[in-house]
């Protein structure tokens, strides 16, 4: 049970052991995973990279027994049954039990994400414990099978092949959002204590993408929008005003769990305002009652529906339309620029002279992925200045380009290039305000020219971002054993230029993930695709949330500028609502925010003419790109 389960409930290859200590009680310690069981109580993680594909529910049946523990399992299990969640259960020698729900893999979620169904789960369920889902760096779970501290063993309620299907088959995508939509608890969502300045526009800025119309009108956008049937206890409340009170404690969840139900399908407060009129809404009408005037029931509605279409847009990349695939640099594989010969010559260029250069370096993955973006975004968005591809580009967008997750990275590679002596690299204007730095791509100082080989793997495209899960270190070997190129171990490696302990561990990892298989020592392209890889992961979801903390941070480096070189009969500071700068405006940033003017106080060099200044500088991160 152990060897099954553990690496499909593991987030990452670890686990914590407890073992017990002279004085009775426990210490805990992490270590590599094993598919041996472990001598002592052991737990895997949770969270990879801040984000879960598990929801890990725990229930305790030390303050009120074990009889209460399965009440309360056997309530939340109808509730995920009803949201399309698909269950594992089992149970220790104490009474308490573990309901885990193996959520879509290509829609991982964050502690944010789960944090209010935890907190309305904890107010329905006596014995549920949320803690494990609070920790994104420590929150781990005990796998069925596994010793229990009071002895013994963790039993699976049901089989072993029942548990693997449902790791294989998994929940719906929007199980967590329909939970919490079917609890009512819409209008209580957790919010971080201290939000940061680029959160709060990029919240602002996702509401603006996915919800259409103004005033009464506004709804959710239509690709968002739910095509499921509304539950039917959701239908009798809205039609009768009956209460289910073990959902909802009272009838303001009820009130809103319908409300929210009409919002998701694409109504808005119009469309409400007029239905309460009709027999069929005769039981959420009734729920309005206690407002004594025609006006303060239109209040009360406008609020709810805002409540309901605030959270829904914040939401809505788990139950997003498929259909809609929000690109940021093209398609991967894109043949558009296969006979951009100078742009390709200059790639194969300047993948010698990193091979070359840095040979031995753990730089040069990373420096391969830049160069080929580089060639790419010229061949997007650049110019040829008497042959010579130029791009003024900055790190954010060369960042997805190169299928990096940290712009750091970015930064660091440009570095490396601008003060690498024959590098292909050339910055010949600095950027300043809204203007990126501009390189030019120059032919490098090399011993030898590229060769056909060379040239034909020299493709200009965006590198796909799984390389940014499986590491980039693995894409030159993967794609050898793509082009058929190299089919055995030893040439590949020597083709990659790789170690034998460093090539075998990638190739261990390639075979992991599904991309290449060895049939009698030889090495063939496997059944995956990167494609794959990155809906396992759930990249679109991460990639889709970089672009929009992007596109904040863009927001306030341009307010920054505008505030900075503006006439002070041109600034308008609105109060706490926000600020407006020559007429258009950052919602939701609060000027007088502690956090914007601690980062005020703690900037350092001289004071700007208004702290607000200096604390968007901090804020944003900015950098002159």
């Amino acid at each position: 049970m152990w060897k099954k389960l553990a690496p499909l409930l593991a987030a990452r290859r670890s686990m914590r052991l407890a073992e017990p200590s002279a004085d009775g009680k426990f210490a805990t310690a992490s270590t590599r995973l094993t598919v041996r069981l472990p001598d002592f109580p052991a737990a895997v993680p949770l969270y990879k990279r801040g984000r879960t594909k598990l929801l890990a529910l725990d229930f305790d049946a030390k303050l009120h027994g074990a009889a209460q523990v399965d009440a309360d399992v056997e309530r939340v299990l109808s509730w995920l049954h009803e949201c399309g969640g698909r269950t594992v259960t089992d149970r220790s020698t104490s009474g308490g039990r573990h309901v885990l729900v193996p959520l879509a893999t290509d829609t991982p979620l964050r502690v944010d994400d789960v944090s209010t169904l935890m907190t309305l789960l904890e107010a329905r369920l006596p014995t549920f414990d949320k803690s494990p889902m609070f920790g994104a760096s420590h929150g781990c779970i005990s796998v069925p099978g596994s010793l229990c501290r009071e002895g013994g063993y963790r039993q699976l309620d049901g089989t072993l092949a029942a548990a693997i299907d449902a790791f294989t088959l998994r929940s719906e995508r929007n199980v967590v959002a329909r939970m919490v939509a079917l609890l009512g608890g819409v209008g209580a969502e957790h919010r971080p204590s201290r939000r940061t300045a680029v959160a709060t526009v990029a919240a602002s800025l996702t509401l603006a993408d996915r919800i259409v119309g103004v005033g009464d009108d506004r709804r959710l956008h239509p690709r968002y929008h739910w095509t499921t049937p509304v539950s039917a206890v959701v239908e009798v409340f809205t039609r009768t005003g009956e209460i289910d009170s073990a959902r909802w404690p009272t009838p303001s969840e009820a009130r809103q769990s319908a409300i929210t139900a009409a919002i998701l399908r694409g109504a808005s407060a119009a469309d409400l305002q007029a239905l309460l009129g009709s027999d069929d809404y005769a039981g959420l009408r009734q729920a309005y009652s206690r407002y004594k005037s025609p006006t303060a029931i239109s209040k009360a509605l406008r609020g709810d529906v805002d409540k309901a279409l605030n959270w829904s847009a914040s939401v809505a990349s788990q139950f997003r339309d498929l259909t809609h695939k929000n690109m940021h640099t093209g398609g991967y594989g894109d043949d558009g620029f296969r006979n951009d010969l100078i742009r390709r010559s200059w790639l194969a260029f300047a993948q010698l002279w990193v091979n070359h250069e840095f040979s031995t370096s753990r730089q040069r993955p990373v420096l391969l992925a830049v160069v080929q973006a580089l060639a790419y975004s010229s061949a997007l968005a650049g110019e040829l200045n008497e042959g010579v591809p130029v791009v003024a580009i900055g790190g954010r967008s060369l960042s997805h380009a190169a299928g990096l997750m940290s712009e750091s990275s970015v930064w660091a590679a440009l570095r490396v290039f601008r003060e690498t002596p024959g590098s292909p690299v050339l910055r010949v204007a600095r950027g300043a305000g809204q203007l990126a730095d501009r390189y030019a791509l120059t032919t490098p100082a090399t011993g030898s020219r590229p060769d056909t080989v060379a040239l034909q793997r020299a493709r200009v495209e965006p590198v796909h971002p799984s390389w940014s899960v499986l590491g980039l270190r693995c894409r030159d070997v993967y794609e050898l054993i793509l082009s058929g190129k190299s089919s055995t171990v030893p040439d590949v490696l020597a083709a990659a230029r790789l170690g034998a302990s460093a090539g075998y561990a990638i190739l261990a990892d390639l075979r992991t993930a599904g991309l290449i298989i060895l049939h009698r020592g030889v090495l063939a392209v496997g059944t995956r695709t990167l494609d794959d890889v990155a809906v396992s992961a759930g990249l679109d979801t991460v990639v889709a949330e970089r672009i929009v903390r992007h596109r904040a941070e863009r927001v306030l480096w341009m307010t920054w500028l505008n505030i900075r070189f503006a006439t002070p009969s041109e600034v308008d500071l609105a109060g706490p609502r926000g600020f407006e700068v020559t007429g258009w405006a950052v919602p939701g940033l609060d000027v007088r925010d502690s956090e914007l003017m601690w980062a005020a106080t703690m900037a350092a060099g001289p004071p700007p003419t208004d702290p607000l200044l200096e604390a968007i500088e901090r804020q944003a991160h900015v950098e002159l790109l």
